[in-house]
């Protein structure tokens, strides 16, 4: 909310599932990205684990989109991946 009232046209809110670029560190998971999305009205953006299999869940929340990093990065299949993504 203070990121929306400061003039943020957009926000990310993270990491909703594990990831390897946080170790050891659990995810936030669905429930608290449901919630940063319903309490504000800009768009907001779910990072962290998000994968072809899980992305679903992630757009369920009603969060805007999702960011991805170490799905892409670790794919050797781009296209594919973002084909998945799209499903």
């Amino acid at each position: 909310m203070e990121a929306q009232a400061s003039g943020c046209t957009y926000i990310t809110a993270g990491h909703v599932f594990y990831t390897d670029c946080k170790k050891g560190i659990p995810g936030r998971g669905l429930d608290f990205l449901r919630n940063v999305s319903a309490a504000v009205h800009i768009p907001v953006y779910g990072i962290g684990g998000i994968d072809a299999g899980n992305i679903a869940l992630v757009r369920d929340t009603g969060a805007g989109g999702v960011c991805l990093m170490s799905s892409l990065m670790v794919t050797e299949d781009v296209t594919g991946l973002m084909k998945a993504m799209e499903e």
